[in-house]
């Protein structure tokens, strides 16, 4: 009896340690920032799913929204000029009328990272990042996501 006890208890700490159950249990931190107001922004990746939050530093967040890659709209862009070159990637979290847009650009050694939120195509918002506080991984998951063309 011992013995299956055994065999159980490997068979079970393997599928724990397995990269499926790694993945079923891991979240990645895609993008988080703070604005001035010490209001977080974050998405995250858990169980193949988008999270978007926004809300007050170490509180329960005031929007949270889950959404499949495929409800994802998400752009590449590589602006050039005569003094600079760029990468600025970009993801809209969608909500009814209300469309949610992370935004995070490389324009030469400056980064620069905000949140524009709109209520169909009117701007209502603009949610700049404070420099420090931004952590970007958008460029790791920018093109899995449907481009908006």
């Amino acid at each position: 009896m011992t013995n299956y006890r055994h065999i159980l208890l490997c068979i079970l700490s393997a599928s724990l340690f397995s990269p499926i159950g790694l993945a079923n249990t891991h979240t990645v931190t895609v993008f988080q920032c703070v604005n001035k107001n010490q209001k977080k922004v974050n998405i995250s990746l858990a169980n193949g799913q988008y999270i978007y939050q926004f809300g007050k530093l170490n509180q329960k967040p005031d929007i949270t929204m889950v959404r499949k890659p495929e409800q994802l709209a998400a752009r590449y862009l590589t602006p050039k000029g005569d003094r600079f070159n760029g990468k600025i990637y970009e993801v809209d979290f969608r909500n009814g009328d209300y469309t949610y847009t992370v935004s995070s650009s490389y324009l030469d050694s400056k980064h620069i990272a905000h949140v524009d939120v709109y209520q169909k195509d009117k701007l209502l918002t603009s949610i700049s990042c404070l420099p420090n506080t931004i952590v970007d991984n958008l460029h790791e998951h920018i093109f899995d996501l449907p481009s908006d063309d």
